[in-house]
């Protein structure tokens, strides 16, 4: 008797450890308690039950009565679930259009005559030589006049058309890397972010 009174008296105790497990009900039922004291214990406690069949079976060949298993089976079995971890947050899409600017190039551009700076020239140049030559030489002064005005026209295109261009250097946000020429200076520098918008680069 002062063994029973022992264990009523730990059981609050037990109860307050850890969750009640299978192990601890088939450790009361052998320890000479009785079912209306076991089923008190397993209402008063966390439940820790592992309501399995093998769990099941465990308890029956430790001599515990069905009607005290299926008081665990009223407490569902199991103990506390864990709170689930909080979902992380959703990784943003990539900007395949953003990138970097990995760098700016300024580089002369040559000038390409398209030959009509040699026609005009050729033109200007026959009608003054045949001016220069006078009657007797029209037809050498033009000729002459011709050529040297073509070549003069042609050089004077080209000259005309002679410029700069910037390399502009960009790596996409997706990895891959392009390079952009334009005329005009570009208003950022190397590590600027951009946008490609419409073929052309923007701010971002």
């Amino acid at each position: 008797m002062k063994k029973i009174l022992c264990l009523l008296a730990l059981l609050p105790l037990v109860a307050l450890a850890a969750p009640m497990t299978n192990d601890d009900v088939i450790k009361m039922v052998k320890g000479g308690l009785g079912e209306a004291t076991v089923i008190q214990a397993i209402n008063a406690a966390d439940a820790g039950f592992d309501t399995s069949p093998d769990g099941l079976v465990k308890l029956k060949q430790g001599g515990v009565s069905d009607t005290v298993i299926q008081r665990i089976l009223s407490r569902k079995g199991t103990a506390p679930i864990a709170a689930a971890a909080p979902a992380a947050a959703p990784t943003p899409p990539v900007c395949n259009e953003c990138g970097t600017v990995t760098g700016i190039r300024e580089i002369n551009k040559p000038g390409h005559a398209t030959g009509l700076g040699a026609v005009a020239g050729g033109v200007l140049g026959g009608v003054l030589g045949r001016s220069v030559g006078g009657s007797n030489h029209r037809t050498a002064g033009t000729v002459v006049g011709a050529a040297g005005g073509a070549v003069a026209g042609h050089l004077i295109e080209k000259k005309a058309r002679e410029g700069k261009v910037f390399e502009i250097g960009v790596r996409f946000d997706d990895g891959s890397t392009r390079v952009f020429t334009q005329e005009t200076h570009p208003s950022w520098s190397q590590g600027s972010r951009i946008r490609l918008v419409n073929g052309a680069l923007a701010p971002l």
